[in-house]
């Protein structure tokens, strides 16, 4: 059957209608026509598989992966750049307008400086002598021998690890091969179902041309668990360096392998740039959901003291360790829930919250609505519309930016002002 396509779902995929019948088909873009097959028939839309496409659109792309249309990692890679940004605004907006009810202005997605090779972490699923990452809502692994959104190092490393496990025939014991690079600083971790010698890996890896004058760190994470949990179990440090050092905003921290750090320098420094010129002097700001401290030690070059709140034992006493090395005293670390801890915080001016997908959830604390300002920064637009749905009685919106942290995926990072209207 043929389908036009009208606009485009939050998943990235074409929107039509067959039969009065809301469709969504993969693979087609707004103007487009297509020859669809119906694979799963709900009640009040249908979801399709494009078998030809027909009037291509201008903005239609040829994917430069080989792998796109098989691999679940991407799904815009079909898309212009330009209408990958535009599509990410209206799904801000539209999420907003949808479960609030307020149609409001959203700014034009901030673009990456870079959309592929940005990626600085990847972390690549093995199953036997099957190695890469799974296809779209499935665990069934495609075969790649490259991501063209990782960075050319995580490829590079990535290839040399498959060519030395398949000479130890070491394929059965491994189960995932994480890869963080930054600055010419690579960590590997791989994890195994068994603790297995893997010594001669590192000399491997500093011999290999493409990764000369590379500083490398081996750690091995023996995971017998029998979930989809990646980085969990009893962890061993191999060889090399064991974290990277990083210098940026005229701070030097530090990130292990198991840390968290945005995955796209680039969009990151913007993110942190903004929110920085968004602080007043002399603002007492709270950080909710601080992580390993970096936003926080920004946000107090410019405020008179910062409160981070953060829940995760590993990331605070990272965070105290950055606030340390970096000789910061107009800086508290906090370790706990943000929603009890806020609770504790005297008076504040600001509030700079970057909770996790889940966003803030039902318990928000009533200590929230005191503030005067709020910095809200979410990679979630659906949790972002429902938090702001209970904000919405106390604060106006002031502005909304999205960033694209992970071009060519539906994924986007949404900065918001909220001014209180009191």
């Amino acid at each position: 059957m043929r389908i036009d396509i009208l606009n485009l779902g939050m998943n990235g995929e074409g929107v039509g209608k067959v039969d009065g019948k809301i469709t969504l088909a993969n693979f087609v873009l707004p103007g487009e026509s297509a020859e669809i097959e119906i694979v799963k028939d709900y009640k009040n839309y249908s979801l399709a598989r494009t078998t030809k496409i027909f009037d291509k659109s201008s903005e239609r792309v040829n994917p430069p992966c080989k792998y796109f249309y098989t691999c679940g990692g991407c799904t815009l890679q079909h898309m212009s750049y330009s209408l990958q940004l535009k599509f990410k605004t209206d799904l801000v907006k539209n999420t907003i307008k949808k479960i609030t009810g307020i149609d409001c202005n959203v700014e034009n997605t901030v673009l990456s400086k870079h959309q592929y090779n940005y990626r600085n972490k990847a972390s690549f699923n093995y199953q036997g002598a099957h190695a890469g990452f799974y296809k779209t809502n499935s665990h069934e692994i495609v075969d790649i021998d490259h991501c063209d959104i990782c960075s050319q190092t995580i490829n590079d490393v990535f290839r040399v690890f498959n060519d030395y496990i398949k000479l130890n025939s070491l394929e059965t014991y491994i189960k995932y091969l994480v890869v963080r690079e930054i600055d010419s600083q690579i960590l590997l971790g791989v994890v195994t179902n068994t603790h297995i010698n893997i010594n001669t890996l590192y000399n491997i890896l500093l011999d290999n041309a493409n990764l000369k004058n590379k500083k490398i760190g081996i750690y091995q994470i023996v995971n017998t668990r029998k979930d989809s949990v990646v980085l969990k179990g009893k962890v061993y440090h191999v060889a090399g360096i064991k974290e990277i050092e990083i210098k940026n905003f005229g701070l030097t921290y530090f990130v292990d392998l198991l840390g968290f750090h945005q995955t796209n320098i680039d969009i990151q420094n913007k993110i942190y740039s903004y929110v920085l010129e968004c602080i007043e002097p002399n603002e007492i700001v709270v950080n909710g959901f601080s992580g390993a401290g970096l936003l926080s030690a920004i946000i107090s070059s410019k405020a008179k003291h910062v409160y981070g709140i953060e829940i995760d034992k590993s990331s605070h006493f990272s965070a105290e360790k950055l606030k340390k090395d970096n000789k910061i005293f107009n800086l508290t670390n906090i370790l706990g829930d943000f929603n009890k801890e806020i609770d504790k915080i005297g008076l504040f001016n600001t509030l700079v919250l970057d909770p996790s997908k889940k966003g803030l959830g039902k318990a928000i604390s009533k200590k929230l609505t005191q503030a005067k300002k709020i910095i809200y920064i979410s990679c979630n637009p659906i949790a972002l519309a429902k938090d702001l749905n209970y904000l919405k009685d106390y604060f106006n919106i002031e502005k909304i930016v999205p960033f694209d942290m992970f071009p060519n995926t539906t994924s986007v990072e949404t900065v918001i002002i909220l001014k209180n209207k009191e």
